[in-house]
């Protein structure tokens, strides 16, 4: 049979089907003569010559069951695969830098496409990420882009998928506006941790009761709320805690919610001047006045912050530093899964939160070297 070949090699014997393709003459082997029968060789020669004539390549059988395996390949199979390809090949020194890509995949990414096939997914899967967070997260949104087309480009290289759906020009740049242009318009409702950073100055040293107030709300990482009416019995000094007692609790639970100090935490609540049961002088009946905190807040550090967009900083933090979902939403005092869940679910999650709270106030000191 043309192109058909009986390859002799010692006492080894195998079919080869040799062709031409794109000028270069090239060989596929159709298996051992001892597994298959002269008369299936020919059959596979055929198909390859009619596959030759359309543009396609010879495929074996089992080639192109793997293909047909490696098709089914989901985001969720690949991207963690991906990604340590990429902190091999890019020689990542720091682990950080690799949870951090974890995190935000797994965060913002697999929610939406976890469960799709690579090559099924197209460039509105990859917007269904992006538009919800493009406008009100945007740092964390351009890095998340700036992630999937690496994976992706992997995908293409590993001829998983035809096109990367993530990349930026020609393709996402018609739906979405460059992330420079937003930050310069957008109202910082939330000001993003490199900024909290450089503007702390503003709080520390805490000299009045407004920055204490202001550092304490940041550090807790609490709501306005919960933190300005705060009582000096609220705090546990041995075990290091503040409890919220239910009254103030926004998600209703009938106990008080405990709130794990950092050291810089301590540090603060220690260099305040007890001139009453409430820490900041203000109580549950006078909290009008904590309307003007963000009027405050505006002035000391000339941005348009609101308190309220601390907990944002805080959650996308959490996200970028490998930060457990369930760990970050309790940080927060936000119910986290349905009410099957929660019954399972009964801690508080106390120590692995200290944890993670001594982390937050360490990176929003640290551009400060007095801070603890």
């Amino acid at each position: 049979a043309p192109n058909l070949n009986l390859v002799v090699r010692g006492t080894s014997r195998s079919f080869v089907f040799r062709y031409m393709l794109g000028g270069k003459r090239k060989e596929k082997s159709l298996g051992s003569a001892n597994t298959i029968t002269i008369s299936q060789a020919k059959e596979m020669a055929e198909k390859f010559r009619v596959g030759l004539t359309e543009g396609t390549a010879p495929m074996t059988p089992k080639e192109v069951l793997d293909k047909e395996v490696r098709a089914d390949l989901t985001f969720e199979d690949y991207a963690e695969k991906a990604i340590e390809k990429i902190a091999n090949v890019r020689l990542w020194k720091n682990a950080k830098h690799k949870a951090q890509w974890f995190a935000t995949v797994r965060a913002y990414a697999i929610p939406v496409l976890g469960k799709k096939k690579l090559s099924e997914i197209k460039r509105a899967d990859v917007l269904a990420v992006l538009l919800p967070i493009w406008s009100t997260k945007t740092e964390t949104a351009s890095r998340v882009r700036g992630r999937l087309e690496n994976i992706f480009s992997y995908a293409v290289s590993d001829g998983l998928m035809d096109f990367n759906p993530a990349l930026w020009r020609g393709n996402l740049d018609r739906d979405l506006p460059p992330a420079s242009k937003i930050q310069q318009v957008q109202h910082q409702e939330s000001m993003p941790l490199e900024e909290l950073q450089e503007k702390i100055g503003c709080f520390y040293p805490a000299t009045t009761r407004t920055k204490q107030a202001i550092l304490f709300t940041i550090l807790t990482a609490s709501r306005v709320g919960e933190s300005v009416p705060a009582r000096w019995d609220e705090i546990d000094w041995e075990n290091r805690i503040w409890s919220v007692p239910p009254e103030r609790r926004k998600d209703q639970k009938p106990y008080p919610h405990r709130v794990p100090l950092s050291d810089q935490a301590i540090e603060l609540l220690k260099s305040i001047e007890k001139k009453g049961d409430h820490i900041f002088g203000v109580s549950e009946e006078s909290l009008g006045s904590r309307y003007t905190l963000t009027k405050l807040l505006k002035r000391l550090t000339g941005t348009t912050a609101t308190m309220h967009g601390f907990r944002s900083t805080f959650r996308d933090w959490a996200a970028e530093n490998g930060v457990p979902d369930i760990v970050a939403e309790k940080c927060l005092m936000h119910t986290t899964g349905n009410a099957v869940v929660q019954a399972y679910q009964r801690s508080d999650l106390l120590e692995q939160r200290r944890e993670v709270m001594q982390q937050w106030a360490d990176a929003v000191f640290s551009g400060v070297s007095s801070a603890a």
